[in-house]
C-alpha cells in the first residue's frame, strides 16, 4: 500500500545530500591529520570563532616549531659530546731511575704488537715506577707513563754510552809523564769515566808495562771492575787496543772474534787480575 508524505519509513538521501554532507567531515579530518604529522597541536579557539574553524592559519615551519620549544623552555643545538670531560690518567709514581743500555721503543702497553709513541736513546737515564710484566718494565718519560723492554735497563749507564774523555785525572798523578800517548789516552778515558778509581799501575820493569804501554786500574770491588772491562772493550777500536785482561780472562785484537778466553790459574788474586784490569795499547 502506497506510503503517505508524513510516513514513518526514513527516506534514502540522494547523492547530492550526500556529497553535501560529507564535505565538512572530509575537511576536518584532512586537517586533523596534517597537524598530527608535523607534530604540533590545534591552537585553541577564540571565543569569536568558538565552533568554527580557523579559515587563515599560518603553514607549520621548521622555524615555528623552534620557536615553540623555545618558548616552551626547552634548550635546542646542546651536544652531549660537549658536556663530557676527558680523561686524563694519572702519571704513575717513579721509584727509581735506570739506564738505558739500547735504544728502546716505547710502548703503550707491554705487548710485542703494542702501539710505538717513541723512542729513548741509549745512554739515558730514565723514571720506573718498578712495575714489570713479562719481559717489560713501565717508566715514565715526558711525564707519561710508557713500557720498555726490561733486558735493556740497567743500574749502571752503558760502556758504550759512555765517551772518552781527554782531560787530566783530577788526582794529579804522575803516572802520565811514563807512558805513551796512547797509553794517556786510554788512562784519560778511564780516570774520568770512573773518578772512584784511585790506584793505578803504570810503567815498570816487568811483561807488557816495559815501555809503558800498558796500565793496571784496581778496582775496588768486582762490579766496577766488571764495568770498567766493559767501557774499554766496547771502546777498544777507537782506544786501538791491543789486549784486556780481566777476572782470569783475556781479549786480544788478534783473536777478537773470539771474545773474553780463559786463562790458565797463575795462583794468586792479583797475577790471575780479579784486582786489576790490565790494558795495554796496539
Amino acid at each position: 500500500m502506497p506510503r503517505g508524505r508524513h510516513s514513518l519509513e526514513t527516506s534514502k538521501p540522494g547523492p547530492r545530500r550526500i556529497a553535501l554532507l560529507a564535505a565538512p567531515v572530509a575537511t576536518v579530518l584532512a586537517v586533523g591529520v596534517g597537524v598530527a604529522t608535523s607534530g604540533a597541536t590545534l591552537p585553541s579557539a577564540s571565543p569569536a570563532a568558538s565552533g568554527k574553524l580557523a579559515s587563515a592559519a599560518k603553514p607549520l615551519t621548521h622555524a615555528s616549531l623552534a620557536d615553540a620549544r623555545l618558548n616552551n623552555g626547552r634548550t635546542l643545538g646542546v651536544s652531549r659530546s660537549s658536556e663530557r670531560v676527558r680523561f686524563v690518567a694519572p702519571v704513575p709514581k717513579v721509584t727509581g731511575k735506570l739506564w738505558t743500555t739500547s735504544d728502546l721503543n716505547l710502548r703503550l702497553e707491554p705487548q710485542e704488537k703494542a702501539r710505538v709513541a717513541g723512542l729513548v736513546d741509549a745512554g739515558k737515564q730514565v723514571g720506573v715506577t718498578g712495575r714489570r710484566q713479562g719481559a717489560y718494565a713501565q717508566v715514565v718519560v715526558d711525564k707519561a707513563a710508557r713500557w720498555v723492554t726490561a733486558d735493556y735497563l740497567s743500574k749502571d749507564k752503558s760502556p758504550a754510552a759512555m765517551g772518552l774523555s781527554d782531560q787530566p785525572c783530577p788526582d794529579g798523578s804522575s803516572i802520565e809523564s811514563a807512558l805513551q800517548p796512547a797509553s794517556v789516552k786510554v788512562y784519560r778515558a778511564v780516570c774520568a769515566a770512573f773518578p772512584e778509581l784511585t790506584t793505578y799501575g803504570g810503567q815498570d820493569g816487568h811483561g807488557e808495562h816495559v815501555n809503558g804501554e800498558a796500565i793496571d786500574f784496581m778496582v775496588p770491588s768486582s762490579s766496577v771492575g766488571q764495568r770498567v772491562a766493559d767501557f774499554v772493550y766496547a771502546h777498544h777500536a777507537e782506544l786501538d787496543l791491543f789486549d784486556i785482561i780481566w777476572s782470569q780472562h783475556i781479549w786480544t785484537i788478534q783473536r777478537a772474534g773470539e771474545g773474553f778466553r780463559s786463562m790458565s790459574d797463575r795462583g794468586s788474586a792479583t797475577a790471575n787480575h780479579y784486582d786489576h784490569v790490565h790494558i795495554k795499547i796496539n
